[in-house]
């Protein structure tokens, strides 16, 4: 079912874990395209810009976004629009070191704050994920600059699920989901 550059990501990687879990991921993101799209899975072509993003060149008012963190796998896919997500599994990390490549000076004090107060590890992924989700919706990824973005203090504090914004022309829609150890963002231009 995987294409030859999907099978060739595979077996770059060294873990067996590793290579098992993303060949599941890719798998079951070719199932879910084929049943949202009413194509066989091994028709579906997935295809990059220079920039990374990946488009399906036979669906070209699709737009197709995905992500994976540990087992987790998102997809998002609108017609008509840009779309971008992120999904992120709530861990350890070294995030205060991340904060220079994430946040300018002053969000990234609301975003220390927001950690060290009652949003816990929880708050750093919320904006990480956003911000992923923006810039994928964007077409850039992180390349495009994450600390340019400015989120709304009450969604870095998790008083707010939902807000708007504008990016690089694009009028968007950016929500945040949280099931457990998952944070999951999306990016909607509207």
């Amino acid at each position: 079912m995987l294409s030859a550059n999907e099978k060739a990501r595979i077996t770059r990687l060294m873990s067996p874990e590793k290579r098992a879990r993303l060949g599941h991921s890719l798998s079951r993101r070719r199932e879910l395209l084929s049943s949202l799209l009413g194509a066989p899975a091994t028709d579906i072509v997935i295809a990059h810009n220079q920039a990374g993003r990946p488009f399906l060149p036979d669906f070209p008012d699709v737009s197709v976004s995905f992500s994976d963190s540990g087992a987790a796998n998102a997809l998002a896919l609108v017609r008509s629009r840009h779309v971008g997500v992120d999904v992120e599994t709530i861990r350890p990390i070294g995030w205060h070191a991340m904060l220079p490549m994430l946040s300018s000076e002053d969000e990234a004090r609301e975003v220390r704050n927001a950690v060290e107060g009652a949003g816990g590890l929880a708050a750093f992924f919320c904006c990480w994920a956003a911000k992923e989700a923006i810039l994928k919706a964007a077409g850039t990824g992180l390349k495009g600059g994450a600390p340019r973005l400015r989120l709304p203090q009450a969604f870095i504090s998790g008083q707010q699920d939902r807000f708007s914004l504008e990016h690089d022309g694009l009028s968007l829609r950016v929500e945040r989901f949280q099931i457990g150890d998952l944070v999951l963002s999306r990016a909607t231009s509207v």
